[in-house]
């Protein structure tokens, strides 16, 4: 059967109505031969995201309509892969694991893009196998800070990750951690020292045919293209959402960037 990611948005709603408005839908799924696995709901942004298997989109929506009246916006058919890469899970959070009874999380994501320094040289100076053997070090770096702030692999890039994480303040701490590990690594036979540029933003990315699309990921790809060697920038969106003191943050004003219409305040995180 068919999986689906539908999306709502709703103002005047918090987690207790989404609650109970997915109860209602759980109640209605089998005459309907559907099943409503789990959803996300970012009460700030007024959005939630349903994930259901079903026989059709326009399934999802009458039993919608007949079990509280809330009609998706937007439907897209996913696969579980790709859901449990992009939102970390595909079923209701536990009861043991809920906070006052609410299976909710944010839909929400900081969204990263990496990208190793001058490497197409690199490859032209040492040769194939050197510059992979490097590239294989980056990943490692890259990786294991993914895994220690809960992040997740969303593509390799050739020369860099894009990544997504569900909290702000692990997103900047894991991109600082990767600075770190990538200054460390030497180039053999040389005094050279490896080096990377991040860029990052926060929002609501969407998926379709595998990958993460939209406004978010083209910010962060942006910034990533924007930053200098060892810079990492971010974007006001995702400056908002930070909340640990201990991040030192420099304003570089507001930058013209390809693509958007208006000027994108950016920071950067301190060296």
């Amino acid at each position: 059967m068919p999986l689906f990611l539908d999306r709502h948005y709703i103002e005047g709603t918090d987690e207790k109505d989404i609650a109970a408005a997915h109860e209602q839908d759980l109640s209605m799924q089998e005459e309907y031969n559907a099943k409503f696995l789990t959803y996300w709901h970012d009460e700030g942004r007024h959005t939630t995201f349903c994930l259901v298997s079903a026989d059709s989109a326009d399934l999802i929506t009458t039993i919608h309509s007949k079990a509280h009246g809330k009609i998706p916006n937007d439907i897209v058919e996913v696969n579980q892969t790709d859901v449990m890469s992009f939102m970390g899970r595909i079923a209701d959070i536990p009861a043991s694991e809920q906070k006052d009874g609410l299976s909710v999380d944010k839909a929400l994501r900081t969204i990263m893009f990496t990208d190793l320094v001058g490497y197409t040289s690199m490859m032209s100076r040492l040769g194939d196998d050197r510059a992979f053997k490097l590239l294989r070090e980056h990943n490692n770096v890259v990786r294991d800070a993914l895994t220690k702030y809960a992040g997740r692999e969303v593509k390799h890039t050739g020369d860099g990750i894009m990544a997504s994480v569900d909290d702000a303040d692990h997103a900047v701490r894991a991109a600082i951690e990767i600075r770190a590990g990538i200054a460390d690594i030497s180039i053999p036979d040389t005094d050279e020292k490896l080096s990377i540029r991040i860029g990052m933003t926060s929002g609501e990315p969407l998926e379709e045919g595998g990958d993460l699309f939209g406004s978010v990921v083209n910010l962060a790809s942006r910034l990533c293209d924007l930053a200098e060697a060892g810079e990492i920038l971010l974007s006001e969106e995702c400056v908002a959402e930070l909340t640990d003191d201990a991040i030192g943050l420099e304003s570089i004003g507001n930058v013209s960037i390809r693509g958007f219409d208006e000027a994108i305040a950016v920071s950067k995180v301190a060296d």
